[in-house]
């Protein structure tokens, strides 16, 4: 901030030179996640298609796997920031913590992985994009604190005109079955966004009852993620059980190691982990605009290393719909800022 001293001369006030370099630091790892998160889309595509890769393995111990390394650095992350796992407050509420984990974890995995076997990757990154439509739907349905504004209607509106954009006029239809792969995607859309309303209720109840442990973000992306791997990975040894056999993970190609590792390390840990830094220097509200990014870079990277074709009118008008879309919920009025603002002052 610019103001004048005693003497009429303009001084920097030297918070104000701190906070914007916070929130630099903030964009730029909020771009990184964005680019990591919208990497996945044709990863994933080229993880679950034997055509590209030669040689594959099934899509839910690709997800066995990509748990089984990240909840390890999970862990590890918890015991060194917190101190503690807390595992017995993880224990009294294994119920939620469950249906959590099956939600983001095992169903969501499923409707990514298995989804892009039948749809392109481009079409993908798009649809999986209703995630905050369905988020505000829901929330207004069972969260006494979420009200369905017209902003919000306008907004779910401009997203669900998109998918029907994409659904019917996408340029990418050279794939197994659209229909299936488009009813997958969509699914796990709906399933991450019941997870997020989940955990909004599961900390609300908490924040209630304060003589109890709070948990932190990296607490709950902990624990949910043990208890989706824990569900997930019976159903992919039932599924492939030659895996049971430990000799067969030798037998694993090189190149979806890679691709493994970078699920499991750069998009489910450190891009969570960024995720986290960026909204500690800015604000939830302000860092959820950015996720508007990811379609963005999963359409261009699928352009670029798979190929897929890019229609220069259906796509970009599509990702606008969609950006449009999520900015108009995340929109608040000048009088719900102020009140937050009020309420952080009280802080």
């Amino acid at each position: 901030m610019v103001r004048e001293n005693t003497r009429g001369k303009l001084i920097v006030d030297p918070a104000s030179n701190v906070n914007k370099k916070q929130e630099i630091i903030a964009y730029f790892l909020l771009i990184i996640t964005m680019v990591i998160w919208g990497g996945t889309w044709p990863l994933g595509n080229w993880l679950v298609s034997p055509d590209l890769e030669g040689a594959t393995i099934p899509p839910l111990m690709i997800a066995a796997i990509r748990y089984f390394l990240a909840i390890i650095c999970f862990f590890l992350i918890l015991k060194f920031k917190e101190g503690s796992l807390n595992w017995q407050f993880a224990k009294e509420n294994w119920k939620i913590l469950t249906l959590m984990g099956f939600l983001s974890v095992t169903v969501y995995q499923t409707g990514y992985l298995v989804g892009e076997i039948f749809v392109s990757a481009s079409d993908a990154s798009i649809m999986v994009a209703t995630n905050a439509i369905w988020v505000v739907i829901l929330s207004s349905l069972f969260l006494k604190t979420e009200l369905f504004t017209w902003k919000k209607a306008a907004g779910t509106l401009l997203a669900f005109l998109a998918v029907i954009l994409v659904v019917g006029f996408s340029p990418n239809v050279d794939v197994s079955n659209r229909i299936l792969g488009d009813i997958l995607i969509l699914a796990a859309a709906f399933a991450y966004a019941t997870y997020t309303v989940t955990s909004r209720h599961f900390l609300n109840k908490t924040k209630s009852r304060t003589e109890f442990y709070q948990p932190s973000s990296i607490w709950i992306m902990t624990w949910v993620s043990f208890f989706g791997f824990i569900i997930t990975t019976p159903i992919a040894l039932i599924i492939s059980p030659e895996f049971l056999n430990p000799l067969e993970y030798f037998t694993i190609p090189a190149g979806i190691w890679i691709g493994i590792a970078y699920l499991a390390f750069l998009s489910t840990v450190g891009a969570y982990t960024f995720y986290l830094e960026g909204v500690k220097r800015l604000n939830a509200s302000r860092a959820a605009i950015f996720q508007t990014l990811v379609p963005l870079f999963g359409v261009m990277l699928s352009a670029i290393f798979l190929q897929d074709k890019f229609d220069v009118f259906i796509y970009p008008f599509s990702l606008l719909l969609v950006i449009l879309g999520i900015t108009l919920v995340n929109f608040k009025s000048s009088y719900h800022k102020g009140e937050e603002h009020i309420k952080n002052e009280k802080k």
